[in-house]
């Protein structure tokens, strides 16, 4: 873990002093730009946001673009207006077709730990994990 993560771990630890802390997956990168904003950038699965978006919307197919599902996922669980996002492109790699690489940032009115509790959220619901054996990741 960085020295960085574990600084924003105890500064989030002291923001909520009744809450047990909770570690972020190791899948999640930390940065601190310099104008002191926190920045996360998490892998997501396109097939699970899919998932998600069909199953949120009660529709039988959707377009597949990721950006749109991702939207419909952060409505759901209520961050659309609390973070901005950023999709890299997606990787030429053949291993890593389901993998999309997101950067998060929060609004100015959000707080760390509420930041870090939609990142855990976005993460439980569609995160990517490349644990998993493909013909696992179908039946998510």
């Amino acid at each position: 873990m960085t020295m960085l993560a574990q600084f924003q771990q105890r500064n989030e630890r002291q923001e909520a002093p009744g809450k047990a802390a909770t570690l972020l997956p190791s899948n999640v990168e930390t940065r601190s730009r310099e104008d002191g904003t926190t920045e996360r950038t998490l892998d997501l699965s396109a097939s699970r946001a899919y998932d998600s978006a069909l199953e949120i919307l009660g529709a039988y197919k959707l377009t597949g673009n990721f950006h749109i599902n991702l939207e419909i996922v952060l409505k759901e669980i209520d961050a659309f207006d609390k973070v901005t996002f950023e999709v890299e492109p997606m990787s030429q790699l053949p291993y890593s077709t389901d993998c999309r690489r997101v950067l998060f940032r929060p609004n100015e009115n959000v707080r760390t730990s509420q930041f870090s509790d939609i990142m855990r959220a976005i993460n439980r619901r569609i995160g990517f994990d490349a644990t998993c054996p493909w013909w696992v990741r179908i039946f998510q």
